[in-house]
């Protein structure tokens, strides 16, 4: 493999990634590098991405791992410093938050038929995780998974060997390495563990907890969504039974689940509540604002009230950019100040000072996915049905046959 590029920096430094080539036929792909310094972040946590690509493999819209590979770090300084790569598919066109980008920069926007269907795929990706069922991708799916989670278990297990070594302490068996509580990760290896008990056939639940545009990638063909980034995965439903974990909940979210994107249950977790999968949900109605005008709508209400991002998530202060705060259409006025209105079908149309173009259906898409009762939020099912109905009701875009 060669190295062509940097493509992305990610995780506080811990992570980047590169473009790669292959040298014999040219093939390009993505390699994901994860530093892993002894006692800051475990290789089982790193791998947890790469357990969760094999257990939901194939799907057409979810990311697979070409190859991947646990290396020791020739560190004097740190001896159980572990590297760990990830090998990626890569996709010419970004992601879809490459595409947002582009869109500002030039003034224009998605086509919105397309960008739905585009939507619809990324629903399904999260029906896939939602509603997994054990064994679903086949024995030997699971059998991957499960080596890699115990493969990253003894590779910790061999940087708390080595560490001790270097310290001049005993070298110790491995049965006696669980008495270093401190490197156990906070979801260490629950992606098929929290499967032990669930009869093969049934639903073992997962919630992403971190879809946002920019884990989304684009086919080469430019009509499939990915979703990628699967280590922030967690088994869902979560039942908040103590302070103590609702504060945990917390606090992964704050490290694993991106802010404007966050469902409010992960700002302010209630002790007697339920986390699931209805956090994806959220971010989903997130996203798709984010495609229609630009940024999450929490960001783009802070940025216009000046107030927290938090605040404006929890209270569920949004808008489109052409509403009031009571959720109806400013309505536009001529040089008079006077409304104005055209005609649809007979019928008198209000137009409006900053009418995006956002049809109605593809608005109460948002709106259902943006409830802050996650309880009044659709599940899975219910959301790829509002948007198949969307998608059927919209006119083709322009150039579509």
């Amino acid at each position: 493999m060669t190295i062509i590029r940097g493509i992305d920096y990610i995780y506080g430094g811990f992570s980047y990634v590169y473009l790669v080539q292959e040298t014999s036929t040219s093939h390009l792909y993505a390699l994901k590098k994860i530093r892993c310094p002894f006692g800051q972040e475990s290789v089982s946590l790193a791998l947890k991405e790469v357990e969760a690509y094999a257990l939901f493999s194939p799907h057409p819209h979810i990311i697979h791992a070409v190859d991947h590979s646990v290396t020791s770090a020739n560190d004097k300084s740190d001896p159980g410093s572990k590297t760990v790569y990830i090998l990626l598919p890569y996709y010419r066109r970004g992601n879809l938050q490459d595409a947002i980008n582009a869109n500002l920069v030039n003034h224009t926007r998605f086509p919105e038929r397309r960008l739905m269907i585009l939507f619809l795929g990324v629903a399904r990706a999260s029906k896939a995780m939602h509603q997994y069922r054990v064994n679903e991708g086949g024995a030997k799916g699971r059998r991957e998974a499960k080596g890699v989670r115990m493969e990253g278990e003894e590779a910790d297990k061999d940087a708390v060997r080595k560490t001790k070594r270097a310290k001049g302490k005993a070298t110790v068996d491995s049965d006696h390495d669980e008495e270093d509580v401190e490197q156990e990760p906070l979801m260490n290896g629950e992606v098929t563990r929290s499967q032990e008990g669930v009869e093969e056939g049934q639903i073992r639940a997962y919630a992403h907890r971190d879809i946002k545009p920019g884990n989304i990638m684009i086919s080469d063909s430019g009509t499939t969504p990915i979703l990628m980034d699967l280590g922030s995965l967690s088994p869902s439903p979560t039942p908040i039974t103590s302070r103590a974990l609702a504060l945990q909940t917390q606090d992964t979210a704050a490290e694993h689940s991106t802010l404007p994107y966050r469902a409010p249950e992960l700002f302010d977790t209630q002790v007697g509540s339920t986390v699931d999968t209805k956090v994806d949900i959220w971010s989903l109605g997130c996203t798709l604002y984010a495609c229609l005008v630009g940024k999450s709508p929490f960001e783009a209400r802070s940025e216009e009230t000046g107030g927290s991002l938090s605040i404006c998530v929890c209270s569920g202060d949004w808008r489109f950019p052409d509403e009031d705060a009571g959720g109806k259409r400013r309505k536009k006025r001529d040089k008079d100040g006077k409304g104005k209105g055209r005609a649809e079908n007979g019928v008198k149309v209000e137009e409006t000072d900053e009418d995006g173009g956002i049809s109605e259906g593809v608005r109460e898409v948002v709106r259902a996915c943006l409830k802050v009762e996650a309880g009044e939020r659709p599940d899975v099912d219910g959301l790829i049905e509002m948007i198949e109905r969307v998608v059927e009701e919209l006119p083709a875009d322009e150039g579509e046959g």
